[in-house]
């Protein structure tokens, strides 16, 4: 398996971080962001969408995080990070795509302003969004105690960690939500996990 990625990037991040859990050998290729090398046509082949991360694996391409952390899940965690049962499935399934809504759209975009210098006319909706986000993730996080889905780290945690942790490069203070603060406490206490910009 090859990994084409940046340290910077949350996204990169959650594929490594769940290799790293599952003891996976990932070979990791580190592309140039600041020199756009996201955007060449070489790599343009392989991702038309110019993103990382982009993972080769077994001669097939695949150019979502979600989708590398689905293969990652099923073919090397058992039933633990991503159940088979369907209504398990569905309650870890729902957090992947909070993470690619409110996470996303609030705490991902609003970092993507203060830390890569995009356009900030909506920022005042990306705090708004992140807001939501984190009003989300403690409303889950007091009813359920410890983990998001099923009272165990899964899938929902890798995926919704690495912008959660970054909020604060994005003017988003995480000081007033402590069970926030410590389920992210928790999730890098999980054996296997390294430092966000390892």
């Amino acid at each position: 398996m090859k990994l084409y990625m940046t340290t910077m990037s949350g996204n990169s991040f959650k594929v490594r971080v769940l290799a790293s859990i599952l003891g996976v050998p990932i070979e990791e290729t580190h592309i140039d962001w600041d020199n756009r090398e996201h955007k060449s046509p070489a790599f343009l082949e392989r991702n038309p969408r110019g993103q990382v991360p982009v993972m080769e694996i077994e001669g097939r391409t695949f150019w979502d995080s979600t989708a590398h952390l689905v293969y990652l899940a099923r073919s090397h965690g058992g039933e633990d990070w991503l159940p088979s049962d369907p209504l398990d499935m569905a309650e870890v399934m729902q957090w992947m795509s909070f993470a690619q809504d409110e996470v996303q759209f609030g705490l991902m975009w609003a970092r993507g302003v203060t830390v890569y210098g995009r356009r900030p006319e909506s920022f005042q909706g990306y705090l708004d969004d992140s807001r939501t986000a984190l009003e989300l993730l403690t409303w889950q996080l007091r009813k359920t105690g410890d983990w998001l889905a099923l009272g165990r780290p899964t899938l929902a945690e890798i995926a919704c960690y690495p912008y959660v942790k970054r909020a604060p490069e994005g003017d988003v203070s995480l000081e007033p939500w402590p069970e926030v603060r410590a389920w992210l406490a928790r999730c890098e206490a999980i054996p296997g996990w390294f430092p966000l910009d390892d």
